[in-house]
């Protein structure tokens, strides 16, 4: 397993996005968490995206814990979505209860 990139980035147009690269495990939830958490106290934003599209894979059990994460940083008031996921990802994270945040 390859090790997971977080970079979290402000579109032109204000969108606060985070972007992951690699492959998420276990082990990477708490520094997944950390970076939505400082994105949305440093930005508030009413809408975040996690931009998948460099995601190359989910260890077995980790789709639960990121959605677990979205889950609760959404009562901030802040619309999360998970967007350009990977097929491979897109299954995981759709049989784990994903769907109303899949774009």
């Amino acid at each position: 397993m390859s090790s997971l990139s977080i970079t979290p980035t402000i579109r032109a147009a204000g969108a606060v996005v985070l972007i992951l690269r690699g492959s998420l495990g276990r082990t990477d939830i708490s520094s997944f968490a950390g970076a939505v958490g400082r994105l949305l106290r440093a930005h508030r934003p009413r809408r975040m995206e996690v931009d998948l599209s460099g995601l190359l894979e989910l260890e077995p059990g980790t789709a639960e814990a990121v959605l677990a994460v979205i889950r609760t940083a959404s009562r901030e008031s802040t619309e999360i979505v998970l967007s350009h996921a990977p097929s491979a990802v897109r299954q995981q994270l759709r049989a784990a209860g994903g769907e109303p945040y899949l774009t």
